[in-house]
């Protein structure tokens, strides 16, 4: 890696989360000098065909957060993304605070206004549409530094209140972790991105990064901020072998975003080591700095992480 070149860190997806697997997957993540390590926040499995498979083994990720933190002592540490309708902000805020005082101050805090409505009406959970989710989004972010910075927080909102309500400890971090906003939509989502993050997550093509980051910094402008305040990551699943099993999830991919194969392979970290970082350069061309590899086990695991870092670390 070029002294300009983009950090990684690694996820592992939540269609076969494991601990044992898990625990290898990410103390070789830390041995291997990858920055960060992420799990997904969900408690159905979520699909990449139409339909979820329910039945699919599926931890809760702040709780394998918490014992990676005992696992692990550099890696820093995080939700990509924690669906904030699952919670309350100030459940949240006492989530976050304890994991960064467990990890010795190496928390991310990951964040979006959740999307996968199977689970939350399976659960029982209220899903409502798109604007409100993210009307709460903004909204838990505010309550959530309120109980990190101040000593008794007051917060009256559309969706959330605290009357002044204590929260000890703080955060290690100060004046916070960073605070990590998954976002894709271009017109609200990025909005809250530019007001509110230490750090925008995404997940789209590289040929529709710009785009992207466009409607980002232009939202930057228009609130008063500087973009490089940003920091700016990319969740990619990254397949250093095409085997028949990936090969048919590009299919079923190309079904999904309505493209064809050749379109749909520019979604991924695949091919040969030429094309794979050609890809990664493609998306540090448009500011990416930290580049997350999501794994899908059981087929890849600590060989793929070490793999991984042998080709483009």
């Amino acid at each position: 890696m070029s002294p300009n070149g983009p950090t990684f860190g690694i996820q592992v997806a939540d269609d076969g989360m494991r601990w044992p697997e898990l625990l290898e997957i990410f103390k070789a993540a830390e041995d291997c000098g990858f920055e960060s390590a992420w799990t997904p926040d969900h408690y159905v499995t979520t699909p990449d065909a139409v339909l979820p498979d329910p039945k699919s083994d599926l931890l809760d990720g702040w709780l394998v957060l918490g014992a990676l933190a005992q696992a692990t002592s550099r890696i820093r540490l995080g939700p990509l993304v924690t669906g904030n309708l699952f919670r309350h902000p100030a459940v949240l805020a006492k989530m976050g605070a304890t994991l960064d005082h467990i990890s010795g101050g190496r928390l991310e805090f990951g964040i979006g206004a959740g999307w996968f409505e199977f689970e939350h009406t399976a659960l029982g959970l209220p899903f409502p549409r798109p604007g409100e989710r993210l009307r709460r989004l903004e909204e838990a972010i505010q309550v959530v530094k309120a109980l990190w910075t101040q000593d008794e927080a007051t917060f009256q909102g559309e969706f959330y209140t605290l009357n002044a309500a204590p929260a000890m400890p703080k955060p290690v971090q100060k004046p916070w972790p960073p605070i990590v906003i998954g976002a894709q939509g271009e017109k609200v989502a990025l909005r809250i991105v530019a007001q509110h993050a230490d750090h925008w997550n995404t997940y789209t093509s590289v040929d529709r990064i710009g785009k992207k980051v466009q409607a980002f910094e232009a939202h930057c402008a228009a609130v008063g901020r500087d973009p490089g305040e940003v920091k700016r990551s990319l969740m990619i699943p990254a397949y250093l072998w095409e085997t028949p099993e990936v090969n048919a999830k590009i299919q079923r991919w190309t079904q999904m975003v309505r493209t064809t194969p050749e379109q749909a392979r520019l979604w991924f970290l695949m091919g040969d080591k030429r094309e794979i970082q050609e890809r990664i350069d493609g998306y540090v061309r448009h500011g990416i700095q930290l580049i997350i590899i999501q794994l899908d086990p059981p087929s890849q695991g600590v060989e793929t992480v070490r793999e991984f870092a042998r080709r483009f670390m």
